[in-house]
Order: C-alpha cells, then sequence, then structure tokens
C-alpha cells in the first residue's frame, strides 16, 4: 500500500468514476484500476461494486474513505511544507555545547532565521552529557555535541572538527620549548569538569606519559577557563580558532606540547525513533556558520 493507491481511492469515490479520477489525476484509466486493485489486494477486501454501472463504495471502502481523506490532506500539507521552508512552523529544542554556542551557534541562528522564519529555536546550553541525557528523555529535538555517540537509539551527523591546544598567558612564564605532560605539570592545570567529554581526554593524555593530573581549577565554560588563563592563573586546553583574537592580540599564546592532542568531532545528534524535520536544515546551517570564520575543519571523514 502506498499513497498514490490511497489518492486515487480518494479521487475515485469523491469524483463518482475511476474515468473521472484517472483525467484529475492525469493516469491512464487502466493506471486507476490496476491502483484500486492492487490497494484491495493489500487490504484484503473489495472497496468498490462494480456490478453497478458506476463504482459504488462499498462498507468497508467507506470506513476506508474516513480516514484516507486526512491522509492525503496530510501529505499535501507535508509537501507544501518541505517544499517551501518558510511554510514551516513551530519550536525545535536545541541542546549545544559551550564551545559552539561561544562561537558559530549566533551565525548558525541568523541563517535559520532566514531561511524558517516562522519556526522558533529553544536553545539549552550544556555539557555532552547532560544533553544526551535530556536528548533521550525527549526533553530534546536536537543537539550539537562533543565527541563520537556510541548508542544505536541516536543517529549523529559529523559537522566538523575542532582543534584544541594548550594555552596560557604570558605572565606565567613558560618556555618557548616542546613540553611533555610531566613537564606541563609545572604549571596550574586547569580543566572542563569531571562530565564533560574533554575530561577524561586529558587524563588520557596524563596517563599515556605515566604520570597523572589534579586540576587547579575546573570549570564547565570554556569562556572562563580562557578568562582564568589570560590572567596567569595556570594552563588549559582550548579551541585555537575560537581564541584566535586572545591568540593575536598576545593575550594567550599557544604552547608547544607532545603528543599533539585529537582533534574532538563535533557531532548533531537525534534520536532514531523521532527524526525532526529541521534536521537538514540545521545541519546544513551548521556546517555554513562553523566554516565561513574557519572556526570548525569541515572534514566529515
Amino acid at each position: 500500500m502506498n499513497i498514490k493507491q490511497i489518492e486515487t481511492f480518494v479521487r475515485v469515490v469523491e469524483l463518482g468514476s475511476f474515468s473521472a479520477a484517472a483525467e484529475a489525476l492525469h493516469a491512464s484509466q487502466s493506471t486507476i484500476s490496476a491502483r484500486i486493485k492492487d490497494l484491495e489486494r493489500h487490504l484484503g477486501t473489495e472497496l468498490f461494486d462494480r456490478s453497478f454501472r458506476r463504482p459504488q463504495v462499498t462498507p468497508k471502502g467507506r470506513e476506508l474513505f474516513e480516514h484516507a481523506q486526512h491522509l492525503v490532506e496530510f501529505t499535501s500539507s507535508l509537501t507544501r511544507t518541505l517544499r517551501d521552508p518558510t511554510a514551516l512552523t513551530g519550536a525545535v529544542r536545541l541542546g549545544v555545547v559551550d564551545v559552539v554556542a561561544s562561537t558559530w551557534l549566533p551565525r548558525m541562528v541568523q541563517s535559520l532565521r532566514a531561511s524558517h522564519p516562522n519556526v522558533s529555536l529553544h536553545l539549552d546550553i550544556s555539557l555532552t552529557r547532560v544533553l544526551m541525557d535530556r536528548l533521550r528523555s525527549g526533553h530534546l529535538d536536537l543537539a550539537v555535541v562533543t565527541g563520537a555517540v556510541s548508542d544505536a537509539s541516536l543517529h549523529q551527523t559529523l559537522l566538523g572538527h575542532d582543534e584544541f591546544v594548550w594555552m596560557a598567558a604570558p605572565s606565567l612564564g613558560v618556555p618557548d620549548e616542546t613540553l611533555g605532560p610531566a613537564e606541563l605539570k609545572r604549571w596550574p592545570i586547569l580543566m572542563m569538569p569531571e562530565d564533560s567529554h574533554h575530561f577524561p581526554v586529558l587524563k588520557q593524555w596524563f596517563r599515556d606519559a605515566g604520570t597523572s593530573v589534579i586540576a587547579a581549577a575546573s570549570c564547565n565554560t570554556m569562556n572562563v577557563l580562557a578568562e582564568l588563563a589570560t590572567t596567569g592563573l595556570g594552563v588549559t586546553l582550548l579551541p585555537r580558532r575560537c581564541l584566535g583574537n586572545q591568540i593575536a592580540e598576545g593575550r594567550l599564546v599557544v604552547l608547544k606540547t607532545t603528543p599533539a592532542m585529537a582533534r574532538v568531532p563535533i557531532y548533531l545528534v537525534h534520536r532514531t525513533d523521532r527524526v525532526p524535520v529541521m534536521e537538514p536544515a540545521i545541519a546544513h546551517a551548521a556546517k555554513a556558520a562553523s566554516a565561513s570564520r574557519g572556526e570548525l575543519d569541515g572534514d566529515t571523514r
């Protein structure tokens, strides 16, 4: 059973004959007859009594007609909406991690407002773990998060990668030489909290070098971490592209460290059992917004 068969059935009932339906749907009468027969075969019942000169709707056909009308109307409305984005209305609950919220999120929202003016965005800024919990529980429709998601109930679209590097204020006196994890520990470490995506990555970076780390301070907002580092309170791991101004102005310097930190993937995620109509538009706007100033590398491999 498909929508073509349902639409054909509705037109035959409304217009009273197969020939009239064929003319309205720009199809041959044999095509109309074949669609009705296929629909009857699928449903296991006759929808028309063909013993009359003009087909008469059977009781089962009348019962189907009441539902089929609504289905055809809904399909037509959905088609119009998808072909004309400005016709789409409603609200989208979008979760966003801090690193995105403080950089290219405003440009993404601006793009969506231009393409979908009647859609309202409800933004929720938090850590990846928190956003994933809210997505699973149905409190969010979509989420932009850091790190891959290992959950069959969630679908993820890779938007690109962000480069994180160690930074510090010049006043902290970190030498201009390559430092390993053990050497970097000579200065206070400013970190994201334990429930962030970055914390276990950092812990592993130090552990692989045979050492451990204790944060001198932790904060779930990268802008605050950047300010703490700028005042000379310690070294911290931050996205290079997001802090280009501070680096250019000399308020922060990128430290030479080894081994290099892995690039951080940024994903757009939604539940597999709930595919938001706005998902393609948000993915497109996110990629365009992040690429416009080079804040993601755009590599979706």
